[in-house]
């Protein structure tokens, strides 16, 4: 089940970057030191799917966005494995790049 605190990695063909993630009862919360990740997300079996908003909330150069925009909503889906998630998805903003995530429990 996908429950409790990630580290979350993520990367597109423009880059990579990582932040972490809480997922519970069906929302997705967590951010990066530039980013905050808000959503939500259903689960059949080990299926996940949901859509998440990624929002700039400090300007740094040194962290660019792997999408190339400030803010982003993702469509992804997935499937839970033990400690561990995998996702796919694409950006609204950028349908054409595709992203992709592994998440690793940290806590539950």
């Amino acid at each position: 089940m996908l429950k409790g605190l990630y580290k979350v990695e993520f990367e597109t063909a423009r880059g990579k970057a990582c932040g972490v993630v809480n997922a519970e009862n069906g929302k997705i919360r967590g951010g990066s030191s530039a980013f905050a990740y808000i959503g939500s997300y259903t689960q059949n079996g080990h299926s996940i799917s949901g859509k998440v908003s990624s929002i700039r909330h400090t300007p740094d150069p040194n962290h660019p966005s792997v999408f190339g925009f400030d803010e982003v909503r993702i469509e992804f889906h997935g499937a839970v494995k033990g400690e561990f998630a995998i996702c796919e998805g694409t950006a609204a903003e950028f349908p054409s790049l595709g992203f992709k995530a592994v998440l690793t429990r940290v806590a539950d």
